[in-house]
């Protein structure tokens, strides 16, 4: 059985009292977000960003990393979920709305 793995993060502004931000994570080629429109519909804004581009990409998501990632983080990030998620959160382009 495959563990969870973070995808994508999101910002959402607009939200109140302040930003919030929301994580698009996949299992078994399920994709699941922590927003609260997910929770009651099973799909939001969020996953059917992330499915849109795994489907324009061949089947992968397109990560977008800063250049300050170094390939040994890339193989640390290789390592485990929770060493990719990391990787995701401290080098991946967050996407905003």
């Amino acid at each position: 059985m495959e563990q969870s793995r973070l995808i994508q993060i999101f910002l959402s502004p607009a939200a109140s009292p302040g930003p919030c931000i929301f994580e698009v994570s996949s299992n078994n080629g399920k994709l699941y977000c922590t927003c609260p429109g997910f929770n009651g519909r099973s799909t939001c804004k969020h996953t059917r960003f992330v499915k849109a581009r795994i489907e324009s990409n061949g089947g992968t998501y397109p990560l977008e990393i800063l250049k300050s990632a170094t390939p040994t983080d890339a193989k640390v990030a290789e390592s485990s979920p929770e060493a990719f998620r990391d990787f995701v959160i401290r080098f991946a382009k967050i996407e905003v709305f």
